[in-house]
């Protein structure tokens, strides 16, 4: 593949709600552009971008993709990435990568909720923005009432330029509004009238065409296309094409526009960053005659060729076999092999230029989201924010070999995904890992098993109850033994009681008189703590209680350290069961963002979980609503509220304190733990 310059290079992120055919829409281009001899497709796993084994096993995009093409001396990087909301992360990696988005639109379908989510990332970014309404030739479809909703929806300065021909019912073509060819019939719309409206946008956008344009003049069809080209990369407006994948229609168009309209990398001029000490902002012109800067999008751990990083220059050149700085972490690495990628095809490169992206082999320090830059010169690129995983469950692996595979093919897969957290849960002593949806957590299982042979199975994470008291009672704990020589004698009495909830644990000592000696009393609360660890309702901790050492008595050969230790935690087992011992239930603090449209619903599910809402507020046009829940009713949330949205919510959730479980709940859990003490 040829070097090309900034200007001749075109970057498009592809991104669309699943099944809008944003995969068969990359076979088609393909076809046309001759790399592929017949199109493949989706169900059958033959595609070019759908090429990971999970893909073809699930029928669906799950990671991005990467599919250059060249076209009238244009290169276009067409950066297709999953539709699903659980692989969301993949989405933000392609929109940080692409200059300019395309939203891909299922036409019997319409707007659907990923198609606004869509629309808010790449606006976020200041992505120009342009729309395919793909599957116009299915029947019963009415293109201009989508076109209305698309309006309706992210405002007027959307505007078909690719429309479709009509044969009655059926479409049999599309025509372009850019061509200067007579519309033949059947055209949806009044063409006289669109291409005016045309001719205005591009007026507009450029003063000196305004001022031509009031004037009487007509303007050419270069300048129109110049200034179409600037208002589009504005962000001042957002075309409209028709087609459909599956039968080739409106591709050639597609196409064309990308070449034409769509904006190369140095439209933007300069990209800001930061010093790595972050003292002051820096900025590189996005051109090969600037120090060379990059930014990693994208990591994958290739079976063959080993850690591959996806990486898009922003400035300046770089070359095979030469050394870059990793700004990010003050490393510096090797640059062994470069490539360009195509969905699975590997294509071997020399250099990759500024607005260009590729693929660098084998760096050792580097993982998503790192710059580098020029060691002499380095700059800092903001970060891709992925989104908190927040579905939670206990891994546990089938066999000893699958425990010690385990941590390497986890750590290789958290490398590619930055939405995926393991943590150890000391207190349960369960493994746990985090991601964003329950498909996202099977894709990643598979890939252990197919990838490293680690079988796992997942489970509900256990929910860390507690146990306290809520009665005062003085406890005697003696301990006598006598067995040849030395026997073993410890005698306390405490005085055990409540204390406020989060106060956890409190040991006085107030023995006078030398009942017991001073250096046994650390050791009847070393036997009360250790007695603390496993209540006597279901085996839970024991918190929140005040134990005081108040007398006992000794015997000068026999007593030690091990006899007071177990008087201490005798006195205390005896205590938990005679203090009225109740359960304590963890309660989460949720604040969750959603759409006023769901609230209603949100709330309701929040008082069926035995949740209490305590205030809502608005934020940018977003329902914030606060509230506490037990943390038993929220293990699956983020398939609820999924559920319950559509995919649009999002929560974050922290501890917020104990409190006494319901005697229902607390009923559940002591029979879940003679169960576990049966197996």
């Amino acid at each position: 593949m040829k070097l090309y310059e900034s200007r001749d290079i075109r970057n498009v992120v592809v991104v669309g709600h699943g099944n809008a055919g944003k995969t068969t829409l990359s076979e088609a281009i393909l076809f046309k552009k001759k790399l592929i001899s017949r199109m493949g497709k989706v169900e059958d796993g033959s595609t070019v971008s759908d090429y990971q084994p999970e893909e073809r096993e699930k029928s669906i995009s799950i990671g991005l993709s990467l599919i250059p093409f060249e076209h009238d001396g244009i290169k276009v990087n067409y950066i297709d990435v999953p539709g699903y909301p659980d692989f969301i992360a993949e989405a933000l990696s392609g929109i940080r990568a692409g200059d300019n988005g395309l939203i891909v639109i299922n036409a019997a379908a319409g707007v659907e909720i990923q198609t606004k989510r869509y629309w808010d990332y790449l606006e976020k970014r200041n992505k120009p923005r342009a729309f395919f309404i793909n599957k116009v030739d299915v029947e019963g479809i009415e293109f201009s009432k989508i076109v209305d909703k698309i309006k309706e929806t992210f405002g007027s300065k959307a505007f078909p330029v690719i429309i479709p021909i009509m044969d009655g019912k059926t479409v049999t073509g599309v025509y372009n509004l850019f061509s200067d060819k007579e519309p033949p019939d059947g055209v949806a719309f009044n063409v006289p009238e669109l291409k005016k409206e045309l001719v205005e946008i591009a007026a507009e956008g450029d003063d000196a065409l305004l001022e031509k344009y009031l004037g009487g003049e007509g303007l050419t069809t270069e300048e129109i296309k110049q200034s179409l080209k600037g208002s589009f990369g504005r962000g001042e407006f957002f075309p409209i094409l028709a087609g459909s994948a599956l039968s080739l229609l409106g591709v050639d168009e597609l196409i064309d526009f990308i070449a034409d309209y769509m904006v190369s990398p140095d439209f933007f001029g300069t990209v800001k960053g930061r010093d790595p000490k972050g003292d002051k902002e820096e900025e590189r012109k996005i051109s090969v005659d600037d120090n060379f800067a990059a930014f990693v999008f994208k990591t994958v751990s290739d079976p063959y060729v080993g850690k591959l990083s996806f990486i898009k220059v922003y400035s300046g050149v770089l070359s095979s076999n030469s050394v870059a700085y990793n700004s990010s972490k003050g490393a510096s690495e090797k640059i062994s092999q470069l490539l360009f990628v195509r969905g699975s095809e590997q294509i071997p490169a020399e250099k990759i230029v500024a607005g260009d992206m590729g693929i660098i082999t084998k760096l050792s320090a580097t993982q998503t989201n790192d710059t580098l830059s020029d060691k002499n010169m380095p700059i800092v690129f903001s970060k891709i924010v992925f989104p908190t995983p927040m579905l939670s469950r206990a891994m546990r692996p089938k066999s000893k070999a699958d425990e010690d595979r385990m941590s390497i093919g986890l750590s290789k897969i958290i490398d590619e995904d930055s939405t995926i957290i393991v943590t150890k849960n000391v207190e349960t002593n369960e493994q746990i890992i985090s991601g964003v949806g329950e498909t996202h957590l099977s894709i990643i299982i598979g890939k252990l098993k197919k990838r490293y042979n680690v079988d796992i199975e997942l489970t509900t994470p256990k929910v860390p109850y507690r146990e306290t008291i809520t009665g005062k009672m003085k406890v005697e704990g003696k301990y006598k033994k006598q067995t040849g020589g030395h026997g073993q004698y410890g005698h306390c009495w405490l005085e055990v009681e409540p204390l406020p909830r989060g106060k956890e644990f409190e040991f006085l000592n107030k023995i006078f008189g030398g009942s017991i000696p001073k250096q046994y009393v650390p050791a009847v609360e070393k036997g009360v703590r250790e007695a603390m660890s496993h209540g006597i309702i279901a085996g839970y901790p024991v918190v929140d209680i005040r134990v005081t050492v108040v007398d006992g008595s000794y015997h000068p050969v026999d007593s030690s350290e091990m006899a007071f230790k177990v008087a201490g935690s005798m006195a205390l087992k005896k205590a938990l069961e005679q203090c009225n011992p109740i359960i304590l239930e963890p309660i989460e603090k949720l604040e969750i963002v959603v759409d006023e449209q769901y609230m209603g619903e949100v709330i309701g599910d929040i008082n069926s979980k035995r949740g209490k809402v305590l205030g809502m507020k608005s934020d940018n046009g977003k329902q914030i609503i606060e509230a506490l829940v037990p943390l038993s009713e929220i293990l699956s949330y983020s398939n609820d509220l999924n559920s319950i949205t559509q995919g649009t919510a999002a929560f974050a959730r922290q501890h917020s304190h104990y409190e006494p479980a319901h005697p229902k709940v607390t009923e559940k859990i002591i029979q879940s733990s003679k169960i576990e003490e049966k197996e």
